[in-house]
């Protein structure tokens, strides 16, 4: 046992006070009158000390109390008994290396290194360290216990070895840096579960650039238990600019000349507005202007020249290049397969819906049509194209088989004629109580009721082209049916019999023309609105490429921006992925300001790890304090003797009660004189 103040054991010596009272003789103070004594003459008392103690029990009690209150006040503490801290003084911490696109830039790679370094330094063997990386994701190197119980050179030949690796290494994704801090918080609280740490906190190492995604921290408050340690890190040159792309051009034909709009940004830091962009290898097309520091500015480029088919667009003079080129895939047309279920032969007979779907299915930006013929079902790969062209009559087993083409996504482009049984459509649409019959017209039946809402009729919504009056039906089928949720009719007659019909099934589709394209049927194929309608069609259907697909790093499964050829389906296509363009936003943002703002315990870089370093007796000092303070022995001493106390009082009063023995040994009688 040990005490907080030992000064006060001094007290002690007040024991000495009831000891000398207990051995000095007092007077009697009762007395007892005799009858044969009182002719005798009393005599002065004379008080001496006593030989021998009596009342032990109340001088030990006494004592005792005195001893508890001198202990008390010299606040005693156990020193074989440790502190929490002592026990489990422990301090977990990751150390967050950032890892994305913007570390590229010159000097930044080596400094996160040796800011990590030293901050590895500064823990002790018996600390738990974790070592992560971070872009949009975020990669563990080292979990706590990996390298816990280390000494210093181990634990950084350690960590030489994991930045070393290639997860270390910048690459080409943007930061999310929310995202990695709060994984990195849960990581430390989820330790806790096994062994509790006194001090938790996340050593962070980035260049705090702008662009960098911090939307997670604003989502749950931040644990007070969790503090971070800020390592911002510069560059020796400022300034950055910034290309990324606006927007594709909105071509009508496809040998129209490509020119993209794209957004030029330069970091506030930067100390020149000059710019100069081009498409790279064609230093003819150098176009200069000027973006203010701190600024964008949105321009159109020079035209894509003719043998750039992977242009690339670039700012020259930049002192960080990562993000001054954006790769852009040309205008490609998406190669559309269409089988047409009839002879070859009718390619070349005038009036024949072959003759009219290969002159009307050409060429455009978005779509390559691309028509073969098969005279019966059996003989054609349904799985080889995308579209299939029905006409005249078919048969049950015929309807069927398209059909179960149209429920896996397939096209088809339904012309019953007057030959066409019930039992064939229905077994195509799979609706059986759906009737097909003739209808008698008169002279020429006209479209009315067209639905401008449904996308395949979008494209004539306006005034100028809506009219449909000038196309005459000299013959067409009547259908009875039953509405169902996925059938709508398009276009009707002006008798109110269904003449565009859009059925969806499964994945696919079947779009049934009620009136023919032979000229003697009607006039839809010499209309100016047949080419587009079929188009409009075959862009509902999902087959239609607007724009050149451009993607960003993480989008896909390149790592790296570029150009890459991808297969899907029976197609390939030409891709261009590019930098996020946050990723540009260079300049940095202070986390002393907006991490303190989001209540984030902060530390400062340069701080020890866990509080000033004492000396040796200072050490001591401050470990008894807590364990005194832990322990609070004197409340128990002080209520022991508060107990004794009452027990002597008691006690004490019990021996003085009347008729308790009276002391009367030393009084003296002596015989009085006569009178």
């Amino acid at each position: 046992m040990s005490f907080l103040f030992p000064l006060y054991l001094l007290g002690v010596a007040a024991i000495a006070v009831p000891i000398l009272l207990h051995l000095r003789r007092r007077p009697p103070k009762e007395h007892l009158e005799f009858s044969s004594l009182m002719f005798l003459a009393k005599s002065p008392e004379r008080v001496t000390r006593r030989t021998r103690i009596e009342h032990l029990l109340l001088l030990a009690l006494r004592c005792l109390a005195i001893l508890l209150l001198a202990f008390a006040f010299g606040r005693p503490f156990l020193a074989s008994v440790k502190l929490p801290s002592e026990e489990t003084r422990l301090t977990r911490a990751v150390i967050l290396l950032d890892r994305s696109a913007s570390m590229q830039r010159d000097g930044l790679r080596d400094a996160s290194l040796a800011a990590a370094r030293e901050a590895i330094g500064r823990y002790g063997s018996t600390d738990e360290v974790a070592v992560a990386f971070f872009d949009e994701d975020f990669h563990l190197a080292a979990d706590l216990p990996a390298l816990a119980g280390l000494g210093s050179g181990a634990r950084l030949s350690a960590f030489d070895e994991l930045a070393a690796q290639p997860a270390a290494l910048p690459g080409w994704r943007g930061t999310d840096l929310g995202a990695a801090m709060v994984t990195a918080a849960n990581l430390l609280l989820g330790a806790d579960t096994s062994v509790p740490a006194d001090h938790r906190e996340i050593v962070l190492i980035s260049d705090f650039q702008e662009g960098a995604k911090r939307d997670r921290l604003n989502e749950n408050p931040w644990s007070a238990d969790v503090s971070v340690r800020c390592f911002p890190l510069t560059v020796e040159k400022p300034g950055n600019l910034s290309l990324a792309l606006a927007a594709t051009p909105p071509r009508s034909n496809i040998d129209e000349a490509e020119v993209y709009r794209v957004r030029i940004t330069n970091s506030a830091d930067s100390d020149s507005p000059a710019v100069t962009l081009a498409w790279k290898d064609h230093p003819g097309t150098a176009l200069e202007t000027l973006v203010a520091p701190g600024t964008g500015r949105i321009l159109s480029t020079p035209p894509r020249p003719a043998d750039a088919t992977r242009g690339t667009l670039v700012l020259i003079g930049d002192a960080h290049p990562f993000d001054n080129e954006v790769h852009v895939s040309p205008v490609q047309s998406r190669p559309l397969r269409i089988l047409f279920l009839g002879s070859e032969s009718e390619a070349d007979s005038a009036g024949s819906p072959l003759f009219y779907l290969r002159r009307a299915l050409q060429p455009t930006p978005a779509l390559t049509p691309l028509v073969t013929t098969s005279e019966t079902l059996a003989a054609a790969d349904l799985a080889a194209h995308e579209v299939v062209v029905v006409t005249g009559a078919w048969t049950a087993e015929t309807g069927a088989e398209l059909r179960g083409f149209a429920e896996k996504g397939g096209l088809i482009l339904a012309l019953p004629s007057d030959a066409t049984g019930s039992d064939a459509f229905a077994a195509l649409t799979g609706e059986a109580d759906w009737k097909l019959s003739e209808a008698e017209v008169k002279d020429y039946a006209l479209l009315a009721n067209l639905d401008f809402d449904h996308p395949v009729l979008q494209p004539f919504a306006r005034a100028q082209i809506r009219d449909f009056t000038k196309i005459r039906f000299w013959e067409h089928r009547q259908l009875a049916m039953t509405p169902s949720s996925t059938s709508r009719v398009v276009a009707t007659f002006d008798d109110e019999s269904p003449a565009i019909l859009e059925h969806r099934i499964g994945d696919g589709a079947v779009f049934a023309f009620l009136a023919g394209w032979r000229p003697e049927e009607s006039q839809l194929a010499l209309s100016s609105k047949f080419v587009p309608l079929l188009y409009s069609i075959f862009d509902h259907a999902g087959y239609s490429i607007r724009s050149a697909p451009t993607l960003y790093v993480g989008e896909t499964v390149h790592t790296k921006p570029g150009f890459y050829e991808e297969e899907k389906g029976r197609q390939k296509r030409l891709v261009a992925v590019n930098l996020d363009p946050s990723e540009g936003r260079t300049f940095a943002f202070d986390p002393a300001v907006d991490f303190a703002a989001l209540g984030i315990p902060l530390l400062d870089a340069s701080a020890p790890v866990v509080g000033p370093e004492l000396s040796g007796s200072e050490k001591i000092r401050v470990e008894a304090e807590q364990k005194e303070e832990t322990q609070k022995l004197w409340k128990w001493l002080i209520l022991v003797a508060l107990l004794v106390l009452i027990f002597e009082t008691w006690l004490a009063g019990r021996r003085s009660a009347p008729g308790s023995r009276s002391n009367v040994s030393g009084s003296k009688l002596e015989p009085q004189p006569n009178s």
